[in-house]
């Protein structure tokens, strides 16, 4: 089954938390999307095409499994609702209440995925009361890049990682006399600091730290903080939950104010003290290392990078399981009005019963496996929307690119895509090469300049769970200059693109390949468009067709075709003719007599280069 996961989060800080569950999913070939209720986290991912903006979108993109890293998540999605945290418990204020205070259930949520055994054991005697959720630990998904480490050497001059939260009581980035003794240590040389600050801290405060940067001294304003742990001989913090993290590495920390004096850290409270506090830090007391070892134990004995993968087989395998024995979630009418409030969107469903899929369901369908190809040469400008187009498609991505000199190959690496480097030996001969690199019996063939249009991916969704013929057509919508153009010889430009292998071969005169079916064999029609993307402008067109010319007078030639001086004048008359008038050219505009005139232009090239190809020999 091709699940669809959805990865909610708020704010950028979690981006880190989802990236390698992310990886994960894209791995076994599913399909993920992002949403952040929060928008303006919207501008720090790197992927837009992954990214879905609006909650309505993420509603039509009727996710299989939640991911959240939030406290809460609408109810009225559909899908299995999964908890994996925003950070670990950080124990940053003293409660004489029972220890399940710490721990909010807020009736959103199907499952947790916990984190290790101080979570595991609160969640799962609050499931036995709550009866609406299931417990399973799995480790962090965070902390699967800091895995598996090697102790690190100590730097030369010691390195400190300053980490703060940003409630001003406890943070230590509120303290001017602690920042002027930053200053002073970091002019010692006897030390080199980088700092990190929460990403909702206070901008004037942040200011005043960036502002003291020398060369001992670095702000990083980044979410990703595993490399900075793996630089970092200690960590300097006051109650953020980045000392859980750091702590994992059984590096020693040093505390500022701390309002727990936890066994597993050195504690200062005056920054004078500081400094004495940073020397035993560096000496790695025995004593501490081992008080360190047994509460990592207990918080996240998960040390293989592997807490990802725990986490998708768990949900997976939890999405098929029978749930009876659960009951339903609560109304909690006021935690829903909230969500609602807070995306804007007044929804009266709700999901209080754990979403379900029985196994059954697929195993009585056979669904055919596609493999799409795609041939490319420095296709980074739309390259990005082809991928992304068939990731909810295709059971396998292959890319044969001939030697791209752009970013084609990078942006390869952010997909599930086989990377195949071969020689260009023509556009037949490369599609049928990257033909016969596909593993699976369907084979999806496209350009680095295609992408699939949404009720395309739907009627393919289809046919994969009802395979009737050896190949599907579909229309290709062309984008010239920025617009789609829907009249002459490009629409509808009908292309078949979608097969079962073996059912016929790449055929066609360079440059104008297709796909023909062997004879006898039954070809159907897909609802959707190809999307293709042209030409940026007029000129890139001119150089093309010049070049495309050149291309297939070459062909012409060798296939032993000839031409006249009447074919010189009365082929691209014609074909002038009847993609203007009669399959009206005119209709698209000024760009529609472009695209015209350089259809006679093209061929009055092709056909004059083929008569001195001729009247040389």
């Amino acid at each position: 089954m091709n699940y669809r996961f959805l990865i909610y989060i708020s704010y950028r800080y979690s981006i880190p938390i989802g990236k390698p569950l992310e990886k994960e999913i894209l791995k076994r070939g599913y399909t993920v999307k992002w949403f952040a209720d929060e928008p303006e986290t919207n501008q720090y991912f790197s992927n837009k095409t992954s990214v879905i903006s609006n909650i309505k979108d993420v509603i039509k993109y009727d996710p299989h499994i939640i991911l959240t890293s939030t406290n809460m998540v609408p109810d009225f999605i559909s899908g299995l609702k999964v908890q994996v945290f925003h950070g670990f418990l950080a124990k940053k204020r003293p409660s004489k209440k029972h220890i399940f205070s710490e721990f909010r259930i807020r009736n959103f949520f199907d499952l947790y995925c916990t984190q290790g055994p101080s979570t595991s054991l609160v969640f799962t005697k609050l499931a036995e009361k709550h009866k609406h959720f299931n417990v399973i630990e799995t480790g962090w998904s965070k902390m699967d890049s800091m895995f598996p480490f090697t102790p690190s050497i100590q730097n030369k001059i010691p390195t400190i990682l300053i980490a703060s939260t940003f409630t001003a009581r406890l943070s230590l980035a509120h303290c001017d006399n602690l920042r002027e003794e930053i200053i002073r240590l970091a002019q010692t040389n006897k030390y080199h600091f980088n700092l990190v600050l929460h990403p909702k801290m206070n901008l004037d405060v942040v200011k005043k730290w960036k502002n003291i940067q020398s060369t001992n001294f670095r702000y990083y304003d980044t979410t990703d903080l595993v490399p900075l742990y793996k630089d970092a001989d200690i960590l300097f913090a006051d109650t953020t939950s980045a000392i859980q993290e750091f702590l994992l590495q059984k590096k020693t920390v040093v505390a500022f104010n701390h309002t727990f004096k936890h066994d597993y850290l050195i504690h200062v409270s005056e920054p004078k003290n500081i400094e004495a506090g940073f020397i035993e830090a560096l000496k790695n007391p025995k004593q501490l290392t081992g008080k360190i070892e047994k509460f990592i134990q207990d918080l996240h004995p998960y040390f293989d990078g592997k807490s990802s993968e725990r986490i998708i087989d768990s949900t997976i395998n939890f999405l098929h399981e029978d749930k009876s024995h659960l009951e339903n979630k609560p109304l909690d009418l006021i935690r829903k009005i909230k969500i609602r409030k807070k995306l804007g969107y007044y929804s009266l469903k709700s999901y209080r019963s754990p979403f379900t899929i029985k196994k059954e369901y697929f195993s009585s369908n056979t669904i055919a496996k596609i493999s799409a190809v795609i041939i490319t040469y420095n296709e980074e400008e739309h390259l990005e929307k082809c991928l992304a187009s068939l990731v909810n498609v295709a059971d396998e991505i292959i890319v044969v690119d001939s030697y791209s000199t752009d970013r084609t190959k990078k942006i390869c690496e952010h997909f599930n895509v086989r990377f195949i480097e071969h020689k260009f030996e023509g556009y037949i001969e490369q599609k049928n090469y990257a033909l016969s690199t596909a593993t699976n019996d369907y084979i999806l063939s496209l350009d680095g300049d295609e992408a699939l249009s949404e009720e395309l991916k739907s009627s393919i969704i289809k046919i994969k769970q009802n395979w009737t013929c050896d190949g599907y057509y579909s229309n290709r919508l062309n984008n010239y200059c920025g617009q789609w153009i829907k009249h002459s010889d490009w629409y509808p430009d009908k292309k078949l693109r979608l097969f079962k292998k073996g059912s016929g071969e790449w055929k066609g005169i360079n440059p104008h390949d297709s796909y023909t079916l062997k004879k006898n064999k039954k070809e159907g029609k897909l609802k959707g468009d190809l999307l293709h993307w042209i030409y940026r402008d007029y000129k890139e067109h001119k150089q093309k067709v010049d070049n495309f010319s050149t291309i297939a007078a070459g062909a012409y030639f060798k296939l032993g075709i000839k031409s006249s001086i009447i074919k010189i004048f009365f082929r691209p008359t014609w074909a002038f003719f009847k993609a203007y008038f009669l399959r009206r050219g005119f209709l698209d505009g000024k760009n529609g007599f472009r695209i015209c005139k350089q259809t006679f232009r093209v061929t009055y090239l092709k056909y004059k280069k083929l008569y001195k190809h001729w009247h040389k020999q």
